[in-house]
């Protein structure tokens, strides 16, 4: 079910990207090129297995889904901005500045933001006072107390700064578990009529597990793999200088967590009575990247 969701989120982004511009042919191909550029489609999948999972379709999730992927490609790109990250890689392929420049890859990342936000607002197959609670989801989870918010407070630290554990969880629940958090909030808000509050508290505990397992995830497989496997140039936390988990935990102790956090997110949903749904698939698929 989970190459089903991946095989339908590309399709729809196909459909949903601009192919042709009267004003900047360069910017449409850079978009396509940030959002086509390969990508596991977890946050998108999430979306819809939360939806299948509760109603038995996910059809009128693909909008949504398509949205938080063109936001998360707008992160990427402005990540590996010079000014940023500087990476050359990403995917596997040159970074969207390697490929059309700084400028034009700002705009890019400019240009993916309010798409995401008109594929929302232009989707008619959900009532429209879910998609109001949709757009609060998505722009508090890309905003300055999510998204934004992590990045600006990652870019101001330097070498010498030293976080706690709890100190980085913060900072990565906010740069990077928020879209998780943001992903499954939207596929219960569409998959559940009812509204119910206790899925609503449990899945929003399995989306704050997953985001936090996939993160440590990332930081292990940074230091620990090559660049064929993570499709991104290998060591960069460590050149940059960062805090992450394998740096206060050390590799081993930090995967032991990353497969903690899983467990307690795929409790989450065996107290819902979701123990062996899609929903568990793709949590499962966040983390088995490591063994």
């Amino acid at each position: 079910m989970l190459e089903e969701f991946v095989g339908a989120i590309e399709t729809h982004l196909e459909g949903v990207l601009p192919s042709k511009s009267e004003h900047s042919k360069e910017l449409v191909e850079g978009m396509r090129y940030a959002v086509l550029n390969g990508g596991k489609r977890l946050r998108g999948s999430l979306v819809c297995a939360t939806s299948y999972t509760l109603s038995g379709c996910y059809t009128s999730a693909l909008d949504s889904a398509c949205a938080i992927e063109c936001l998360h490609a707008y992160s990427l790109v402005h990540d590996d901005l010079p000014v940023m990250d500087d990476a050359d890689l990403r995917r596997g392929k040159p970074s969207c500045h390697k490929v059309f420049g700084p400028a034009m890859a700002t705009l890019v990342g400019d240009a993916l933001q309010p798409l995401a936000f008109n594929l929302i607002a232009d989707c008619d197959t959900i009532p429209g006072d879910k998609r109001l609670e949709i757009t609060k989801v998505l722009s508090r989870a890309a905003g300055w107390k999510g998204m934004v918010g992590g990045q600006a407070w990652d870019i101001q630290l330097t070498p010498d700064d030293t976080l706690s554990v709890e100190e980085l969880r913060r900072l990565h629940a906010a740069k990077t578990g928020e879209f998780f958090v943001a992903a499954v909030d939207i596929g219960r808000i569409i998959g559940d009529e009812r509204l119910d509050a206790q899925v609503s508290t449990g899945l929003h505990r399995f989306g704050v597990n997953l985001g936090e397992a996939f993160q440590v995830v990332d930081d292990v497989l940074d230091c620990s793999q090559s660049s064929d496997i993570t499709g991104k140039p290998i060591g960069q936390d460590s050149r940059l200088g960062k805090q992450t988990f394998p740096v206060l935990l050390g590799i081993d102790a930090a995967t032991a967590y990353a497969h903690e956090l899983l467990e307690k997110a795929l409790g989450e949903l065996v107290e819902l009575g979701f123990s062996d749904s899609v929903l568990a698939d793709v949590a499962k698929r966040c983390v088995d990247r490591i063994s």
